[in-house]
């Protein structure tokens, strides 16, 4: 199918963006594996930085391919159903974000992670790392290969 031009340009800028975001996915597999390790402060930083690095980069890249990128594909691909199940995995994706940051939030009350909450949180961190993996994949084989 041929994009508009201005689809075009938005397919070019984000596909530009998840080569600039590859850092942010190794953060969240790195902080994972941190919690495997040792779940001292060291881990809990890398948790730190792996959610700072979503909510200030990631999140919003995600947010502006749904206000922007999908509906402007939506008309060349025959209508918004054709981009539903990459916004069911920004939802997701949202999701593990709240989780992880509700996992911080505790953390900083209680002064450290509990014994209780590394397994849920590395649950997330991993699933995170694993769907944004295999939603940027989809999204560069389905939508980024469409402009030249």
């Amino acid at each position: 199918p041929t994009l508009t031009p201005t689809a075009e340009a938005l397919v070019h800028r984000f596909a530009a963006e998840h080569d600039d975001l590859q850092d942010v996915l190794d953060s969240v597999r790195a902080a994972a594996d941190r919690l495997s390790g040792s779940p001292g402060p060291t881990a809990l930083a890398a948790v730190e930085e792996a959610h700072r690095l979503l909510t200030e980069r990631l999140l919003p890249h995600e947010h502006a391919e749904e206000q922007q990128l999908y509906p402007a594909l939506a008309p060349t691909l025959g209508g918004p159903e054709a981009t539903a199940t990459m916004s069911r995995a920004h939802a997701e994706i949202d999701r593990l974000s709240r989780r992880v940051a509700t996992h911080l939030r505790l953390a900083r009350a209680d002064g450290r992670l509990a014994p209780e909450q590394l397994d849920d949180l590395r649950a997330c961190l991993y699933g995170l790392n694993t769907v944004l993996r295999l939603h940027f994949a989809q999204e560069e084989e389905n939508y980024f290969s469409l402009a030249p």
